[in-house]
Order: C-alpha cells, then sequence, then structure tokens
C-alpha cells in the first residue's frame, strides 16, 4: 500500500467514525438524522425539486390604488423600485376587486374563472378555489399563508379555502378600518384598538418570523384594505374616504390631488356613455376630493411603513436574498376626473395599476414598459416556485421580461361585469381592448361605443368612436375586442396583432 493510499483510507476511515457520532448523537438529541432527511426527500416529490433554492414569495396587494399614488410611499419605491423592477403599464384588465383578485388566484381572465363582479353569484361563489394559485403552490412544497381582505362576498363563516397553510382573512368589517373581525387561523377575533393596516403589516411579519427558520419556502399574501374607501361599521354607511392609522392623520394637509391638474378633471361627459351621463351629471366639488384624497395618502402611508417592516423582517430572518417581493393593486381609482370618484370603468385611472418587483434574478433599478397585466401574477409565482398550475392560466410568466426584458402583449382584453339590471341579459357591463395608443369599449345594454385615441388625446375627453377618420381604427379594435372576449390560454390571450390603423386624416380636438 502507497502511503497516498494510506493516507486516504485513513481519512476515509476518520470520516465515517464522525458521520456514525454525528448520527448517534442527533438520535439522543431527538433530531433528525442525516440519513433520515435524505429518505425524507426522497419520499417528497418538493423535496426533490429542491426547496431550499427556490425562493419565497411575498405578494403586498392594496385596493383602489392609482400609480400615481406611489409619490407618497417613498420607503416601498426605494426599497422595490429602486432595488428591483417596475412595471409603469400594469394594468387591471378587470378593474373591479372581486375580479381583479381572482385574476391574481388564477391567472385567468373572468370569462374563464367566472368572478365578473363583487356581488351574488358573480362574485366569491363563482371561484373554484381548489384550482388556484396557493393550490399549486402548496403542492409544489411550498407553505401559504393569506392574510387581510379575500374575495368580496366571502362571508363571515371564515370557512378555510384550498391550499392554504396558514388562514387570516377578515370576516367582519372588511371595509370598517377599525372595528373589524379576524379569523387568525381557526381563532377569531375581533379588534377594535388598531387599524387593519397596521394589523396586516404586523400579522405578515409574524408569519415570516416563525417560517423563516423552516426549511420549506413559503409564500405570504398581505391584503390591505387600504386605501378603499370606509364602511362605518355601526350605521354601514359607505364612503371614498379611507379611515388611516391615527399617527398618520395630521399628515398631508396642503397635499393636492394630481387628478385636480388633468384635463379631465370634471370634464364635459356629454360623449360618454349613458350611465356616466346619468349618474355624475354634476360636478364633482374640489374640496371633497381634496378631502378622499389626503385620506387615502395618509392609509398608504402606513402600507408604505409596513413595506419597510416587511423587508428589514425579512433581512433580519436572512430571507431577504431568497425573496420576491411583489407589490401591485386590485384596480386603479378616479379623483375627479370623468367627473367620477370610483373604478370598474374603461379610463386609464381605473386600469393602470402600480407593480414593483425585487428578489432573486431580478434587475436592480430597472424598468419594464410591456404590458404586465393582473393575469400574469399567478403564472409568474408558480414559474419561479416550479410549481404546475391545475388549470389553463391566460396570463404568462413575467420572468424572461424582467430578466431578459421580452415582449408581452400590444392589445389587452378589459372588461366589467354586470353593473346594472339591463346587464344582466348580456352578462357583461361593457367590454373592449386597449393598446399603447388606443382605448375602445363597448357597453352592451346600451350598444354603445367608446374610443379614445390617448396620443392625440391623453386626458380621453373626446369619444371618437362616431369620428369618420376612426372608422378603420373601430374596425379593427372591435376585432380584437370580439377574438379576445372567448380567449382562453396564453396563446390566444396574448396573441400578437401587429399595428392599428391610425385615423384617415390628423383630427383636431
Amino acid at each position: 500500500m502507497s502511503p497516498v493510499t494510506g493516507t486516504t483510507t485513513r481519512r476515509r476511515a476518520a470520516a465515517a467514525l464522525v458521520a456514525v457520532l454525528a448520527t448517534v448523537a442527533a438520535v439522543l438529541a431527538g433530531s433528525p438524522t442525516p440519513g433520515s432527511e435524505r429518505a425524507a426527500a426522497s419520499a417528497s416529490p418538493a423535496r426533490q425539486a429542491g426547496p431550499s433554492h427556490r425562493p419565497n414569495v411575498v405578494l403586498i396587494l392594496t385596493d383602489d390604488m392609482t400609480e400615481s399614488d406611489l409619490r407618497y410611499m417613498p420607503r416601498t419605491r426605494k426599497l422595490l423600485g429602486r432595488r428591483g423592477v417596475t412595471f409603469p403599464n400594469m394594468l387591471s384588465p378587470h378593474p373591479l376587486c372581486c375580479p381583479a383578485r381572482a385574476a391574481i388566484l388564477t391567472g385567468q381572465y373572468a370569462q374563464n374563472n367566472h368572478v365578473k363582479a363583487n356581488q351574488g353569484k358573480y362574485a366569491f361563489a363563482a371561484l373554484d378555489a381548489k384550482h388556484t394559485l396557493p393550490v399549486w403552490l402548496h403542492r409544489a412544497g411550498y407553505r401559504t399563508g393569506f392574510i387581510g381582505k379575500y374575495l368580496n362576498g366571502y362571508g363571515r363563516h371564515g370557512r378555510p379555502q384550498p391550499g392554504w397553510t396558514y388562514w387570516d382573512p377578515s370576516i367582519g368589517g372588511q371595509y370598517a378600518y377599525e372595528g373589524f373581525r379576524m379569523y387568525r387561523d381557526g381563532h377569531p377575533r375581533f379588534y377594535r384598538d388598531i387599524n387593519n393596516v397596521d394589523y396586516v403589516n404586523q400579522a405578515t411579519q409574524r408569519l415570516i418570523r416563525a417560517w423563516a427558520p423552516g426549511r420549506k419556502p413559503f409564500f405570504v399574501f398581505a391584503s390591505h384594505v387600504a386605501p378603499h374607501g370606509r364602511v362605518d361599521p355601526t350605521t354601514h354607511k359607505a364612503s371614498a374616504v379611507a379611515l388611516p392609522p391615527k399617527r398618520f392623520r395630521k399628515m398631508y394637509r396642503h397635499a393636492r390631488p394630481p387628478s385636480l391638474r388633468d384635463q379631465g378633471f370634471n370634464e364635459d361627459i356629454r360623449d360618454k356613455n349613458h350611465w356616466l351621463r346619468r349618474k355624475h351629471s354634476r360636478k364633482i366639488p374640489v374640496s371633497h376630493v381634496a378631502h378622499v384624497f389626503r385620506s387615502r395618502i395618509r392609509a398608504l402611508k402606513g402600507v408604505d411603513q409596513g413595506v419597510a417592516k416587511i423587508v428589514k423582517t425579512l433581512r433580519a430572518t436572512g430571507e431577504l436574498r431568497n425573496t420576491l417581493i411583489i407589490f401591485t393593486s386590485d384596480n386603479g381609482f378616479l379623483l375627479g376626473e370623468h367627473r367620477l370618484l370610483t373604478k370598474n370603468v374603461p379610463y386609464r385611472q381605473s386600469l393602470h395599476v402600480p407593480l414593483l418587483m425585487r428578489g432573486p434574478g431580478v434587475p436592480r433599478d430597472a424598468t419594464r414598459k410591456q404590458f404586465a397585466l393582473m393575469i400574469d401574477l399567478a403564472p409568474t409565482i408558480a414559474d419561479v416556485a416550479r410549481a404546475r398550475p391545475n388549470l389553463r392560466v391566460d396570463g404568462t410568466s413575467l420572468i424572461p421580461t424582467i430578466r431578459r426584458n421580452r415582449p408581452l402583449r400590444e392589445t389587452v382584453l378589459i372588461q366589467a361585469g354586470p353593473q346594472t339590471p339591463p346587464d344582466r341579459r348580456y352578462g357583461w357591463w361593457w367590454r373592449g381592448v386597449t393598446t399603447s395608443r388606443y382605448t375602445y369599449a363597448y357597453f352592451f345594454a346600451e350598444q354603445f361605443e367608446e374610443l379614445y385615441d390617448r396620443r392625440l388625446d391623453p386626458s380621453e375627453n373626446t369619444n371618437v368612436a362616431k369620428h369618420p377618420y376612426y372608422r378603420r381604427t373601430v374596425a379593427e379594435l372591435r376585432k380584437r375586442a370580439a377574438a379576445l372576449r372567448s380567449c382562453s390560454g396564453t396563446a390566444s390571450c396574448s396573441r400578437a396583432w401587429g399595428p392599428v390603423p391610425g385615423p384617415l386624416l390628423p383630427p383636431r380636438f
């Protein structure tokens, strides 16, 4: 035997002895042995997939937040935007709370997941929860936690939904901000002395601290009610005014809504649809818009503080570098544009929402101008988690676009479910499409069209659907809308179309 061989043999024997002693010590201490961990790994498909190398995901969702509201969230912009990627053209194609959240959970448009509205059979009752993102992630070995506002119509029963490891939705006073009831994973409790913004922030941090030491990756969905308007829990009176945490209620006393500078603020609406003309014929007082706006950005100040604390918690637990953080809103909101204080309409303030992401593989301080959609979030999360959707998604993963700036779609389906009794005959209020230049919508019960050329009319003041110069444009957008209304799957819902014919001559508005 050569000296080298003898030395190698002795080293192997010593290593074997050390392994035996470690195994004995582990057994005596009651911890898993290396052999038992390998056996468990081979028995579990999730372990085989290598969960320690898959990122955690934290999704932070606001409610009714406009893209311009980000100006009042400096920590979110710094910690997520400058450390990650921003999508300035993120859209909520079905700009209403419940349908937008269903799109997040399924990766599908409403014609496929059947969630079209906030009430009745078109709300929570329409969702097949067995075919949603948490189920895919749970099957892939993730721990999944939900905290905050769930789908409208979920109700007070608090029944856990499929796929969630930890389940803590609001089950009473959903829009109260103060005086609300949370499920708390089977231990319901009423909260009177804490704002819901702070509750969601704190509960999210606790869950991250509890799960960070484990070997399984986790997905935490923190769903805020802010900056949505408040419903008084005593009188049940609804208002567009939010209720921020007390420490922020005197901030921004002189802040002016950016909507006041928009040419669409309190504009002449005679060329708009009949619902808008009938319901919102009067101009909205500037003082009321300012009051609503200030309440909203004060509530978002609490969300902004929570984002910073969540990032700090992830850093303290050693999970920040291995966590994909996604921040967005379910839909946008109009603050006096076209005489509206609402959402669910085919105008840019309703459709556009913020989207910021940071995490492993995400470039720093990057901007992606492609159209990203609510239906893309579930495929994106499934992609990084190596989870397989158990349905046919309409969206697509944003990861190739984030990392290599790949193109996405050029024409996006936009829509709203039944709003008035006449709409029920059609199953929709309006449906249409938007492109980088045009927005087109068809109101079914009225048989009325709206078309806006945002290049020439960025405020969407002039409806040119009947303008002879736009005859070819309307015809093309009608064709695209008709095709996308029944689309299913990424290929048909994100198909390439080519350029839209422009006006025959430059119109004057």
